[in-house]
């Protein structure tokens, strides 16, 4: 299992914000990527904060429990992103964040690899 990440937590809702964004213009098909990355985000933020990973776990199941409805475009469900990811800043400004040292030397790797 991976280790509990805040900034990971903030990329999965930003991610599940744009999709959402696209959803809203008229693309169901992003109902899919909102969901998972609703999800992503809970998985991530599970052991540093269980209230919040649940408050993102139930927007989550909020949009499964009327997923036939916002594909038709019969209803619509605002998720508060802003104040989620506020939450976030918060508990990074109060216990600091998990270790992405590894995501992040994976990517500078992939840099060098990408010069030579």
């Amino acid at each position: 299992m991976r280790e509990p990440c805040l900034d990971c937590t903030i990329k999965h809702l930003g991610q599940a914000y744009s999709l959402h964004g696209e959803l809203k213009q008229g693309y169901p098909k992003h109902l899919l990527g909102v969901i998972g990355h609703l999800a992503e985000a809970s998985e991530e933020c599970m052991s540093m904060s269980k209230v919040l990973a649940d408050k993102i776990r139930q927007y989550r199941l909020l949009l499964l429990e009327n997923a036939v409805d916002i594909v038709f475009n019969e209803k619509d469900i605002d998720i508060p992103y802003f104040d989620l990811f506020m939450e976030v800043m918060q508990m990074k400004k109060d216990i600091g964040c998990g270790n992405c040292s590894k995501a992040s030397d994976d990517f500078k790797e992939r840099l060098k690899q990408k010069k030579s």
